[in-house]
């Protein structure tokens, strides 16, 4: 006598789907906020590999092989804000350096002026090419700080035809002062000897606004003081200011 088979029954199914629907809602959920918090954590690396790229090049280049008798010194001449004083005359301000996607895209068509500003983006860009394997499109001759008060960072990316934002300020000491990477969603900056990540869609770069944003656009607590830094749109040139970009 065959033996009949039996299939589950319509009340079985539903229970199993109800049970496979919770674990599904429990799990989810879970495997995407790990995949996020990776994501971020990758991204930190990659600012923290670019920081420490970025110092070790420069201080090999002009410490510890300082025999050269380049004169760097008119490459610090970006304008950094210690203070918003109502009168931008009577601010305290600081001088540093800066580099950003310009200076890579420079680099990549092998433009020179041996300027002072040109010679210490060289030696970034070099050491940033050693670091990554990665293909970095150098895009359209944008400067990334445009995209700090009229637009985001995934604006700028589109506008610039590139996948990657990035912005360098350091000081005559060759230290990262700040740094802002901008890749695959993810807009990494480091200051104030931290790196803060902010994955919103409307992540926008510092551009002229003063630095405790950098804090808020994320949703964390300012340091003390940023309120008052800030970079200028303007740079020295042979004594006088004029506009950076």
């Amino acid at each position: 006598m065959k033996k009949k088979l039996k299939g589950f029954t319509l009340m079985e199914m539903v229970v199993v789907i109800a049970i496979v629907s919770i674990l599904t809602g429990m799990i989810v959920p879970s495997m995407l906020a790990y995949i996020r918090r990776a994501k971020v954590a990758a991204a930190i690396m990659d600012a923290k590999t670019i920081k420490t790229s970025v110092e070790a090049s420069l201080m090999s280049r002009f410490i510890v092989n300082s025999g050269s008798n380049d004169d760097i010194s008119g490459a610090f001449n970006k304008i950094l804000y210690l203070d918003q004083n109502e009168k931008k005359e009577k601010r305290q301000r600081e001088l540093v350096g800066a580099f950003t996607n310009r200076s890579w895209r420079k680099y990549k068509r092998h433009i020179v002026d041996n300027s002072p500003s040109q010679i210490i983006d060289t030696v970034i860009a070099a050491g940033l090419d050693e670091t990554f394997s990665e293909s970095w499109k150098e895009g359209q001759d944008i400067n990334p700080m445009v995209y700090g008060s009229s637009g985001t960072c995934a604006d700028y990316l589109a506008k610039a035809e590139t996948n990657f934002g990035l912005i360098v300020v350091y000081d005559s000491d060759f230290s990262v002062r700040m740094l802002q990477i901008y890749r695959k969603g993810i807009l990494v900056t480091y200051i104030n000897g931290e790196y803060i990540a902010n994955t919103n869609k409307n992540a926008h770069f510092v551009g002229t606004t003063v630095w405790s944003t950098i804090y808020t656009d994320a949703g964390n607590t300012p340091a003390e003081g940023l309120y008052k830094v800030s970079l200028s749109n303007k740079q020295m040139s042979n004594g006088k200011e004029g506009r950076w970009y």
